[in-house]
């Protein structure tokens, strides 16, 4: 089963699906983030800090949180937005 949470950033939707339990861990199954005015949504690779797995349901979301935090920075920084 998976678990999915969006938080606003920036401008930018994100939402993140992990999936796993206490025994195997949990791992990081979906990352996406989407301009609040635009509908189009930008998939993140599932890479860096958020590949792998972790030990808890928390740490799984803190790190594709992270990283989708680096990808709307640097789509802000390039002018990306609109």
């Amino acid at each position: 089963m998976e678990d999915k949470r969006s938080y606003e950033y920036m401008g930018f939707e994100m939402t993140s699906g992990v999936s796993g339990d206490s025994t195997n861990g949990f791992c990081v199954a979906l990352q996406w983030i989407r301009e609040t005015t635009q509908a189009n949504r930008i998939n993140v690779p599932i890479d860096g800090i958020a590949a792998g797995r972790f030990r808890s349901l928390e740490n799984a979301f803190d790190a594709s949180f992270d990283r989708m935090r680096t990808a709307i920075d640097r789509q802000v920084s390039a002018g990306g937005t609109s």
